[in-house]
C-alpha cells in the first residue's frame, strides 16, 4: 500500500479515543492494517468511516491494546532466570517468604503461565517450602478472560517440551489445557500501567516485586511514555528486584542507565 501522510486523521481518532502515549510508528501501522483489511485506498476515504462508525473505533482500539505471546518466547531469558537469578534469591528468602512477581501486559497468559511453570520446576529441584505468587495484568479484557480459561492452541504452546506439555497440560484434538495446579499461583486483574491512581497492581497491596516483566510493551509507546512507565516500575520493585524485558527493548533500558546482570539476557537491575 502507498504510504501516506496520517496526521490528520491521527487526530480523528485522538477525538474519539485516546492515542497520544502510543508512538506514532505504531499508530501508523494499526491505520494501514486496518485499511488493508476494509481494503480502503486513502486516508481520506478511511476518515469518512471511522467519523461515523463507532464500531471501527472500537476495532482500533483493540488493535492497539492487542498483543502476541507464546510460552518461554525467549529461552535464554527463562533459562538465566532458572539457572542463575532464582536459586540466589531462594537462598535470601525464608520458608515463610514469598516470591512476588509481575508479569505486566501479560495477554493472553502465556508469560505468566510460563513463569509458573520455571517457579514450580526450581522449588521442585530444591525441593523448597517456598511460596510465590504471581500478578498478571493486561488493559485488554478479553485476553484476561482468555488467560483465565487457560485453554491454548497448538501455535501457543511450540516453545514448549514435550516434558512440559505433558507436565502442565492436558490436551485433546487441537486444545490444550492448562492443569488447575499451575494456575492456583497466578492471579489476573484488568490494569492500564499508566493508571493514573496507582503505579501497581491494585491487588498486590504494597508492590515490592522481586521479578517484574515487562517484554515487548515498551516499543510501542513514545520515548516520554517509556520513561515514565520505567520510572513507575522501578517504584513496585524491591531493592534487589529485576525488571525482564524483551530483545527489542534492551537499548530502551541501557540508555536509562539499567544494568543488564546478565549478556543478552534481558534482565535488568
Amino acid at each position: 500500500m502507498q504510504q501516506f501522510d496520517y496526521t490528520e486523521l491521527i487526530e480523528i481518532i485522538q477525538q474519539k479515543i485516546d492515542v497520544s502515549a502510543y508512538s506514532i510508528g505504531f499508530i501508523n501501522n494499526v491505520i494501514t492494517t486496518r485499511m488493508e483489511q476494509l481494503k480502503i485506498e486513502t486516508p481520506f476515504m478511511y476518515a469518512a468511516i471511522i467519523s461515523h462508525d463507532e464500531s471501527e473505533i472500537e476495532k482500533i482500539k483493540a488493535n492497539l491494546t492487542n498483543s502476541h505471546s507464546l510460552f518461554f518466547r525467549n529461552r535464554l531469558t527463562f533459562e538465566t532466570l532458572r539457572q542463575v537469578y532464582l536459586p540466589v534469591i531462594m537462598t535470601q528468602k525464608k520458608d515463610e517468604d514469598e516470591i512476588r512477581i509481575w508479569s505486566a501486559g501479560c495477554a493472553g497468559g502465556q508469560e505468566p503461565y510460563t513463569l509458573a511453570i520455571l517457579m514450580e520446576s526450581v522449588i521442585n529441584n530444591w525441593k523448597s517450602e517456598l511460596k510465590y505468587r504471581i500478578f498478571a495484568t493486561d488493559s485488554n479484557f478479553k485476553e484476561i478472560e482468555r488467560a483465565v480459561l487457560g485453554i491454548y492452541s497448538k501455535a501457543d504452546i511450540v516453545n514448549l517440551t514435550w516434558h512440559e506439555i505433558d507436565t502442565w497440560f492436558t490436551h485433546s484434538a487441537k486444545r490444550y489445557s492448562l492443569v488447575p495446579q499451575l494456575k492456583k499461583n497466578v492471579q489476573f486483574e484488568l490494569f492500564d500501567l499508566f493508571d493514573n491512581d496507582c503505579n501497581c497492581p491494585r491487588t498486590s497491596i504494597f508492590g515490592g516485586f522481586d521479578i517484574i516483566m515487562l517484554a515487548n510493551v515498551l516499543i510501542y509507546y513514545k520515548e516520554e511514555m517509556q520513561n515514565k512507565l520505567l520510572k513507575r516500575l522501578k517504584s513496585c520493585k524491591t531493592k534487589q528486584g529485576i525488571i525482564i524485558t524483551g530483545e527489542t527493548e534492551r537499548e530502551i533500558f541501557l540508555r536509562n542507565e539499567y544494568v543488564e546482570l546478565y549478556p543478552n539476557s534481558c534482565i535488568f537491575r
